[in-house]
């Protein structure tokens, strides 16, 4: 976690901290980053690093399980959520896919740390991420639930979420390689590629997404 000399900095100084560190573990390996890089680019000394944070992990642990989730939420919530229940996930759905486009390198960032790794220092950020995540999409389905729109006597909250999850995350992302028809990482490293995934596809594979989930967990399905 950051300490309080980290929030205590000038607003201009402590995003250039933030914005270059982001960059290094975007641009590298975890064990490839260096803080003396990161100390460079943002112009610090590195020895006032220390100052900060309390070393490499505590920085690369704090950007993916607090900084770059809050920073997607703010993205995402942006957009007004309007309608009932299935218009506003597939809203959820849609900006989770711009996000990719607007800021791929807090994309690539958490996908390395989706990646396998034999680092024993950062294997558990991989569960940690995922399991954030599978906390935020409960809520809302449970705001489905509430709502009548997802059936509650025979559907499982625990096991709609990671059903949904699926869809919307692995499920739809190779389904949006299949259509650009490049891999993750080159899809975040090309602008030419991300502005292939413009609003009028994200919205169509945004509503056939939810489309297939509420086939089977919307209290209408047949």
């Amino acid at each position: 976690m950051p300490k309080s000399t980290f929030f205590g900095l000038p607003e201009e100084r402590r995003d250039r901290l933030v914005r270059e560190a982001i960059a290094e573990f975007a641009d590298r390996t975890y064990a490839e980053a260096s803080l003396s890089q990161i100390a460079r680019r943002a112009r610090i000394p590195k020895g006032s690093f220390y100052q900060y944070f309390d070393d490499k992990l505590d920085l690369y642990r704090w950007l993916l399980t607090e900084e770059a989730p809050r920073r997607k939420r703010a993205f995402v919530g942006a957009a007004p959520l309007e309608g009932d229940f299935w218009a506003r996930l597939e809203t959820v759905i849609e900006r989770g896919m711009a996000f990719l486009v607007e800021h791929p390198r807090l994309a690539r960032l958490s996908a390395a740390a989706a990646d396998p790794t034999a680092d024993a220092e950062v294997r558990g950020l991989h569960k940690a991420i995922c399991e954030a995540g599978a906390a935020e999409l409960r809520a809302l389905l449970a705001e489905g639930v509430a709502s009548g729109a997802i059936r509650a006597a025979d559907t499982s909250l625990e096991v709609a979420t990671r059903l949904v999850a699926a869809v919307i995350g692995p499920g739809l992302t190779d389904v949006v390689l299949q259509e650009l028809g490049a891999e993750l990482h080159d899809v975040l490293a090309s602008d030419a590629l991300r502005e292939q995934l413009g609003p009028k596809r994200r919205r169509r594979l945004a509503r056939q997404a939810v489309r297939f989930i509420r086939s089977g967990i919307g209290s209408d399905a047949a």
